[in-house]
């Protein structure tokens, strides 16, 4: 599952793309997303991704760490552009994350057989 995220830290709908990744875990598939906007914060040390949580679900942060440990986590991408825009560099997202350009979106979309947009 190919993963475009866009809602940060502070949205309350920042949950959901981890709700469809657990999902995909679930049914054994591996994860792909790209981060964009105010979502490049998901993906940064700085981010308290455990205190991220849809009701009655996991935190974004213990989702992370199932994806990963199960080794589903593909591709964790912040598009540089938008990092630029935020101060955010390279060293300051998580080290299972990478930043790309704008080409990332169509390379790991197209890597995947569900896109879904958040």
């Amino acid at each position: 599952m190919f993963l475009l995220l866009t809602d940060g830290p502070d949205d309350a709908d920042a949950a959901l793309p981890f709700v469809a990744a657990k999902g995909a875990l679930a049914d054994g598939d591996d994860v792909s997303l790209v981060a964009m906007a105010d979502a490049v914060h998901l993906l940064t040390i700085n981010t308290d991704r455990h205190a991220i949580a849809a009701s009655g679900l996991p935190t974004v942060g213990r989702t992370i760490e199932r994806l990963r440990d199960s080794d589903a986590l593909a591709d964790a991408v912040a598009l540089r552009d938008c990092c630029a825009a935020r101060d955010i560099e390279e060293a300051d997202l998580a080290e299972w994350a990478t930043m790309d350009d704008e080409r990332a979106v169509s390379r790991l979309a197209a890597d995947h057989d569900t896109t879904l947009s958040f």
